[in-house]
């Protein structure tokens, strides 16, 4: 069994390679479902490292290296996806397509995903196991992690693991937690029809634009007055379009918005509260309302025993005094969705140093990260994958 030190030791002796892999990835973004350009770099990478990989689609790709020694099927998942961002970082390796940025580091975590997997390779036979690196799209709201289950080769996954870079965090800290780390998240569209006519006769209309500002007041009050203080929760109202003209009074009014929370009662109490809030407003100013609901994702809650392997592993790799808690958000994650296979465990690692300019907030035209981290990530994920297959079974993890 290889000790912290060393992988860690093995990983900076990569660095200029994943280095450059990141600016070649950053340089060239895509966006949820359409990531095969990224997947074509993937595997090649994979090929040149004599790594064998399943592709059940054109933007999937499942690493596998098996130590040839019995133990856990360990997954690590890197998502893949860019964000439609403009980048304003200024970089010599800024995003060549216009309109679409890696802007929450999601190019770092398939280079941590790679390292990772040349650490594993190169260190067959000092561990035991398998692992399975799940290059998965569309994280960004789009349901990736589904579209990866539904392949079906990862249903013999014990343990998954994740890690994210973080901005809010210095650079070279490491956050893992036995907490729930990131809310539930739901996207909504209330449709409010009304009758639509002249400005000049509102007695003979019914106004879609006074009924949903009402009802954008009104949804202000569904986590500050029914949902008790004592639940983290939230509602935002981020859209609202109506009408076409001033002296037009509008027939058709679109709210969009998004309710979080981090318990699944607290979830369906707000739903519930906002279709009841829709339709009596809707109905007191004459009008109709349709409410259209997506449940992108639960919340991600990491398992106890998952984390206990995790927090040793990152201990070994940086110090005690590196590895701190983690705190819940209201940010979402469709890592949640790999818990209907195993329990799993999502860490962070911290990105920020001002002056490199990677303190931006992620989804920030002007994000980057600290390229520095890049060997500790992909350490830490080999190190964690081994470290869980050696200690597999209930009595010893």
């Amino acid at each position: 069994m290889v000790d912290g030190n060393e992988i860690l030791a093995q990983a900076n002796t990569y660095k200029n390679e994943m280095i450059q892999m990141y600016h070649h990835l950053h340089r060239f973004p895509e966006v949820a479902h359409h990531e095969i350009q990224t997947n074509r770099f993937i595997r090649q990478q994979l090929e040149s490292m004599s790594i064998a990989y399943l592709a059940p689609a054109d933007n999937i790709t499942i690493a596998v290296i098996d130590s040839g020694i019995p133990g856990a099927t360990v997954g690590l998942r890197c998502d893949t996806d860019a964000l439609p961002v403009q980048e304003e970082t200024g970089l010599p390796y800024a995003s060549e397509n216009a309109g679409v940025m890696h802007a929450c580091g999601h190019d770092a975590h398939i280079v941590n995903g790679l390292g990772a997997a040349k650490l594993l390779s190169e260190n067959r036979g000092k561990w035991q196991g398998k692992v399975k690196l799940i290059f998965q799209p569309a994280e960004e709201g789009e349901a990736g992690a589904q579209d990866v289950i539904r392949t079906g080769l990862v249903d013999d996954v014990d343990v998954f693991f994740g890690i994210h870079v973080w901005s809010p965090y210095p650079t070279g800290e490491i956050h893992v937690s036995a907490v729930t780390v990131s809310a539930t998240v739901d996207m909504f569209r209330i449709v409010i029809k009304g009758k639509g006519g002249h400005g000049a006769t509102p007695e003979k209309c019914c106004d879609a634009v006074v009924a949903g500002s009402a009802l954008v007041m009104a949804l202000q009050t569904v986590v500050s007055r029914r949902i008790s203080p004592m639940d983290p929760a939230l509602l935002t109202v981020g859209s609202f379009h109506a009408g076409t003209a001033g002296n037009i009074i509008a027939q058709e009014a679109e709210i969009k918005g998004t309710f979080r929370s981090l318990k699944p009662d607290v979830r369906k109490a707000i739903y519930d509260h906002l279709v009841q809030l829709s339709h009596q407003i809707a109905q007191s100013y004459g009008c109709t309302a349709e409410v259209f609901n997506r449940c992108l994702s639960d919340a991600v809650i990491n398992d106890e025993k998952a984390v206990r392997i995790a927090r040793a592993s990152a201990a070994e790799l940086v110090g005690e005094e590196n590895v701190h808690p983690q705190h819940s958000m209201m940010l979402g994650d469709d890592f949640a969705d790999y818990g209907a296979i195993a329990p799993y465990c999502y860490g962070q690692v911290g990105i920020a140093d001002a002056s490199k300019g990677t303190d931006y907030a992620h989804h920030n035209g002007k994000f980057q990260i600290d390229e520095d981290v890049l060997p500790l990530c992909a350490a830490w994920m080999a190190f964690t994958a081994m470290n869980y297959g050696s200690k597999w079974g209930k009595d010893r993890v």
